[in-house]
């Protein structure tokens, strides 16, 4: 009775061990990003990572992970990978202009640690995002519809225009109010020639 427990349990651990070992050990994929402030292409010194690019990591045609790059962080490492084909897209954003590419397919072994070349672009300012859609919005055909994107940014330059405009129609109407009730409080005027109304009697 022992011996045959004894063989039940081998056989057992020995039917756990070849999968253990087809699944391999996870790895992991590693991705960084710099301010390509000169458009070059090449991460040159004093580049500092850029934040608020969005990564999607997919395998098998389906999106798994996706991580939105911070401030100040050198490197981010989509870990607990099994081993496998993986696609890392690197998503296009009106904030940054890609110097580099933007998508990317790897194979990643069992326990591999896998750093990609570092994601560049050249960082967008706000003002100059105003420009650009104002520039466009100008030489655009007054008959063709506009992009979802430079719809919103037109949208909310109206609001900003409007409100403005409510806020100094609201001034105006507040000063001319307070105008008639100070008109309102004085006391009424004398008529020609008649005797002053707040000079005292004289002393008797």
């Amino acid at each position: 009775m022992i011996v045959l427990l004894s063989a039940v349990l081998l056989l057992g651990g020995m039917g756990r061990l070849p999968a253990a070992r087809a699944q391999g050990d996870p790895g992991a994929i590693c991705i960084s990003t710099y301010a390509d402030t000169n458009g070059n292409g090449i991460a040159d010194e004093g580049e500092t990572p850029l934040a608020g690019v969005n990564v999607n990591l997919a395998t098998g045609g389906a999106i798994i992970a996706t991580h939105i790059t911070a401030a100040g962080e050198d490197q981010y490492c989509f870990d607990n990978l099994l081993p496998g084909v993986y696609t890392l897209t690197f998503t296009d954003s009106p904030t940054y202009r890609p110097t580099t590419s933007t998508e990317g397919t790897f194979e990643l072994a069992a326990g591999q640690r896998l750093g990609i070349n570092p994601f560049g672009a050249v960082p967008v300012s706000p003002e100059d995002l105003r420009s650009e859609v104002a520039a466009k919005v100008a030489a655009s055909d007054p008959d063709e519809p506009l992009a979802p994107s430079s719809r919103l940014v037109v949208s909310g330059i109206a609001s900003m225009v409007v409100m403005l405009f409510m806020i100094a129609v609201g001034a105006v109407v507040l000063s001319m109010t307070s105008r008639r009730r100070k008109a309102s409080r004085r006391p009424p005027a004398s008529p020609p020639g008649a005797p002053p109304t707040n000079i005292a009697p004289p002393a008797r």
